[in-house]
């Protein structure tokens, strides 16, 4: 409470809480002296009435009695004059006439009285017995109640001290008849010399003992107030004049002052009269005075030179801030130029590649330089999209695009994509799950998968032998954890701090000369970009862990365990030679500005039966809408003079029946796939392309129908062929398609397959004639995707004939 109290206040609080604490000790300390100085007046006027009834008793004892003792024995009524106590009390009457012992009374208490008044109480029987134990004891004296009735008390012994005491209070048999007749001859008897016969007790109401002590307290705490009171209004007064004044005026100033900046005519205000007063003073405040007045020109100083510097900084910041901006700009223009003229080549490498693989007339050392081809571009178009992944999280340019997805599909494709690469080194692939997982999960299913390829792929590949197992967990709400555990080679310590650096590699990976050192700084960048943490921890020759934890939003009840997908694999597609039956004619308009772009799109579709049409530019593309009225455009962005959203939206606007458009681009930014839809495109495809998207675009909007290659056997394999990997392979392999070869050859297949020995399969593979090509590029192709299951049971001699397995 003090702290939200300014200085003045804070002073008068505490000097008050200083003189209510001094009045209280002193009322307490002055009601104690007071209260014991008033008993210490009652027991010293008790003491005088003692002292004056014992004078009493003597003179009975001395000169009344033997002047009355044959009154006592001739007399038939007991004199009570010849008794000292009855002197006593008549005495103690007489000065309680007076008023200020009007309240006292007395009595002499002994458990053995002549006369019952003087019958000791209990609390009276235990001040005679402390009288007898302790002959030095001379007086007690306190406080009791009797009857509700507070009193203070003043106790002395009455002790025997005449010997002609004893003739009434020896025995019955000495005493006065008189006495027997008044009294009885039960008690007051058996006394001897020198003995405490009584108590002496004098009373006092203790109100009235307090009373007095009140009284005489007021006053003098009256008196103490009034004293208390001047010296500390005086002090608050001094105080306030002294330090609370000076401060306030400087306090003043200084607020006035900082509300804006310190002028060299504002620090006049630190040199008015009063504060010049203040400052010359040798005590604290003036010595803080003289401070704020240094102070305040030293600011001065500081604010002119500090403007002076701002202005310098705020333009060279500027300057900068535009540099940054342009830096950025640049940046983010040759990023899409870059993903633009690195997908366009590729574009026409691989799509080229494609198309020379339907050609069925190739033999299989041509079908392995296409397979060549593809496998070098796929490398290729994989490192451009990590440098460009990199280059786009540096640029800021990477956005979470999040949708529903199963998560169970995820894990199935996982385990479908690495479990025969796995199987091929030796080593067991798997996923477990702690607790039940959300069938449904809504985040970046792309990132997310390439998070888990690229951590899952790099514990294969540095591992030797034992196990990787991938770990999923449904840690709290909205939270999934990830573990990925490999037994390999392990990192050391000194590398952990920069793993997940841009082209930064272990050792290990290193001595591979494998990859670019990209996978793990774009998946850390990834999660964090999810909600998470990349971590990683590993000793050299035990293995290494990878962890993270991303936010998801669970949409369905959690499900049971995934179910693991066989060795079949995921499925393909069958390849499509034609339209089917019955269907109209399928008009089909390719924009761009490349020929070799456009050449591609034109042979691949012209052959399945659609009428394809070019046109160079966005111009051309608008005037050829209006006469032939396409069904569907595949419309490139990237074009001179008008680019492919501009002329979209004339095409959309101009025509009655608008055709679908499918925006292609070789450009790497997720963005642009939303901008291409809100500027009217219906879809949105990235190059390179791939036959088997095209075609499912086309049949998606425009819900075309395809024939597909015949079951029909050719060249010892059957026409029922997909395009996997670029390359053309049947859909289906049977025992008989290998009935070309010999049974010893088929055992040693089905050997080389058991034992995963890939150099033992491909030099069998070497020995099938070379018109089998489509034969051969099957087998090839479930060697390179490490399918050894599919093939020990396809090479197994107790199969039936009709059992084949899917490629």
């Amino acid at each position: 409470m003090l702290n939200h109290l300014k200085l003045g206040p804070k002073f008068t609080l505490l000097l008050a809480i200083v003189f209510a604490i001094g009045m209280v000790l002193s009322g307490v300390t002055l009601g104690f002296t007071i209260q014991h100085e008033a008993e210490k007046s009652i027991t010293t006027r008790a003491e005088l009435l003692t002292q004056m009834m014992n004078s009493v008793r003597s003179y009975t004892s001395d000169h009344v009695e033997p002047l009355l003792k044959e009154k006592l024995v001739i007399e038939p009524e007991f004199v009570r004059e010849t008794v000292p106590s009855f002197s006593a009390r008549a005495v103690f009457e007489q000065f309680r006439s007076r008023p200020e012992y009007s309240s006292f009374f007395y009595k002499e208490a002994t458990p053995n009285p002549t006369n019952p008044k003087n019958l000791a109480d209990d609390f009276e029987a235990g001040l005679f017995a402390q009288f007898r134990q302790q002959p030095d004891l001379t007086m007690l004296s306190g406080y009791r109640t009797i009857a509700d009735k507070h009193l203070y008390y003043t106790a002395r012994p009455l002790v025997v001290r005449e010997a002609s005491c004893l003739q009434c209070h020896t025995t019955p048999a000495l005493a006065p008849k008189s006495q027997l007749a008044t009294y009885g001859s039960r008690t007051g008897f058996g006394w001897r010399l020198n003995d405490v016969i009584a108590t002496q007790v004098i009373y006092v109401p203790a109100d009235e003992v307090l009373a007095r002590g009140r009284e005489n307290t007021v006053w003098i705490m009256g008196i103490f107030s009034t004293i208390f009171a001047i010296a500390i209004l005086s002090i608050n007064r001094l105080l306030k004049r002294a330090i609370v004044q000076p401060l306030k005026q400087l306090t003043a100033i200084a607020r006035h002052l900082s509300n804006e900046s310190l002028t060299t005519e504002q620090v006049k205000e630190f040199e008015t009269p009063a504060i010049a007063k203040v400052a010359q003073r040798r005590d604290e405040p003036g010595q803080l005075a003289r401070t704020f007045q240094h102070m305040a020109h030293e600011v001065a100083e500081r604010e002119e030179h500090l403007n002076q510097a701002v202005e310098e900084r705020t333009a060279q910041l500027a300057e900068r801030t535009k540099e940054a901006q342009e830096a950025n700009s640049a940046k983010s223009q040759f990023l899409a130029t870059m993903s633009h003229e690195l997908r366009t080549p590729l574009n026409i490498i691989l799509g080229f590649s494609q198309l020379m693989t339907r050609n069925r007339s190739l033999d299989a050392t041509q079908q392995g330089y296409l397979d060549t081809i593809n496998r070098s571009g796929e490398h290729l178009l994989g490192l451009i999209n990590n440098v460009l992944d990199l280059a786009k999280i540096e640029a800021g340019k990477i956005t979470l695009n999040e949708t529903n997805f199963d998560l169970n599909g995820v894990l199935n494709w996982v385990q479908a994509m690495f479990q025969f690469k796995a199987q091929s080194k030796g080593i067991e692939f798997g996923i477990e799950q702690t607790n039940a997982l959300p069938n449904q999960i809504y985040t970046d299913e792309g990132k997310l998968r390439q998070v888990l390829i690229n951590l899952i792929g790099n514990a294969i590949k540095f591992t030797q032998r034992g196990q990787v197992i991938l770990r999923v967990m449904r840690e709290r709400e909205h939270i999934l954890h990830f573990e990925v555990e490999d037994t390999g080679a392990g990192i050391a310590p000194s590398e952990l701090d920069r793993l997940f650096q841009p082209f930064v590699q272990t050792e290990s990976g290193r001595k591979t000369q494998e990859g670019t050192g990209l996978g793990l700084a774009i998946a850390h960048q990834f999660v964090h970009l999810m909600g998470g943490t990349l971590t990683a921890e590993s000793q050299i020759g035990v293995g290494t862990t990878f962890r993270f934890s991303i936010n998801a939003q669970f949409l369905e009840t959690p499900s049971t365990r995934f179910a693991p997908l066989s060795s079949e694999g995921s499925q393909t597609a069958q390849q499509v030679i034609g339209l089917a039956p019955k269907q109209p004619t399928y008009r089909i308009l390719v924009v761009d500005d490349i020929a070799e772009n456009r050449q591609l799109l034109v042979e691949l579709l012209q052959p399945i039966g659609f009428d394809v049409r070019e046109a160079s530019s966005g111009r051309d593309a608008i005037a050829l809408c209006q006469t032939w009225l396409p069904h569907l455009i595949w419309m490139d962005i990237r074009m001179p003079e008008m680019d492919g959203y501009d002329a979209t939206q004339q095409i959309k606007a101009t025509m009655t029946t608008a055709p679908v458009v499918i925006a292609l681009t070789g450009s790497a930014f997720e963005a642009d796939r939303n901008s291409a839809i809100a500027r009217g495109c219906d879809d949105f495809v990235r190059k390179p392309l791939r036959a088997e998207t095209i075609f499912a675009k086309i049949a998606e909007h425009l819900d075309v129908r395809y024939a597909y290659a015949p079951d029909a056997a050719v060249d010892g394999v059957s026409q029922h062929q997909t395009l996997q990997n670029n390359v053309a392979i049947p859909s289906e392999l049977r025992i008989a398609d290998l009935t070309i070869m010999s049974s010893e050859w088929i055992a040693q297949l089905h050997h080389a397959a058991t034992r995963v020995n890939s150099k033992d399969l491909l030099s069998l593979i070497d020995q099938i004639p070379a018109e089998y090509g489509l034969l051969i590029n099957a087998l090839t192709h479930l060697v390179n995707n490490f399918r050894f299951a599919d093939l020990k049971t396809l090479t197994n001699q107790d199969a039936r004939p009709d059992v084949g397995e899917r490629s």
